[in-house]
């Protein structure tokens, strides 16, 4: 299989193609390049130029935000078929304020500025489709800015689970099941608290009824608390 086809075939399930057939962008497929990364590669850097929008294809990519004494917090995590750089390349400054690190082994398709400008200009699919791909990057970091605006890490805590249970198990309302998608070290990083301090608030909200933790699973035991808990801090 060429690589072209590979990445036709590959672009084509992601919401950029969503609904389009694939003679409206094949001949844009030659420019597409496939890259793998190993866990711990780092695939933009803090201060780098943004010259490609990515494509997740396999993996997990964390998107860092590093201090000068070495110690990082994660911003978000990206899995597959999300995007990376979507936001920065036609920015009048389209510098990484953040470095992307690959998580775990991954596969990404990197899609020059040149040919999505003409993707982009040739079809009015892909031009809404990436404005839908935009929009959902500006929600998810408004979702991002509310997490952290939360008083207290219980608070973080209880967001944070209640979203993985919108996410993983919606129609569950009470005793749902969530899977922490990472590590709770990783997850610590995500909600900007030490993983010792991570780990104690667990263990208190397990005293008081509100979940029980099973290695990366978490059963959300009183959800109506949990949301009390949060709304506390929108009043």
């Amino acid at each position: 299989m060429s690589k072209m086809i590979k990445s036709c075939d590959i672009l084509e399930k992601t919401s950029l193609f969503y609904g389009l057939e694939r003679p409206v962008y094949q001949k844009f497929c030659a420019g597409a390049k496939l890259r793998s990364f190993t866990k711990g590669e780092i695939i933009a850097a803090e201060g780098d130029t943004c010259f490609n929008i990515g494509v997740i294809h396999s993996g997990q990519i964390g998107m860092q935000k590093y201090t000068l004494s070495g110690d990082f917090s994660t911003i978000a995590l990206l899995g597959p078929g999300d995007f990376f750089g979507e936001d920065l390349i036609f920015g009048s400054s389209a510098i990484y304020t953040f470095t992307l690190e690959a998580m775990s082994s991954c596969d990404v398709i990197f899609l020059g500025k040149d040919i999505l400008q003409a993707l982009l200009e040739e079809s009015p699919a892909i031009l809404n489709n990436f404005l839908k791909i935009l929009s959902d990057r500006v929600t998810m970091q408004n979702r991002r800015i509310a997490l952290l605006s939360q008083r207290t890490l219980r608070h973080k805590i209880a967001l944070y689970l209640l979203e993985l249970r919108n996410e993983q198990c919606p129609e569950e309302r009470e005793n749902a099941v969530v899977e922490l998608p990472v590590s709770k070290e990783v997850v610590a990083k995500l909600l900007a608290m030490p993983r010792p301090s991570f780990s104690r608030e667990l263990i208190s909200m397990e005293k008081d009824g509100l979940l029980s933790v099973n290695g990366r699973c978490i059963r959300l035991m009183d959800i109506s608390s949990l949301e009390e808990d949060i709304m506390e801090d929108f009043a």
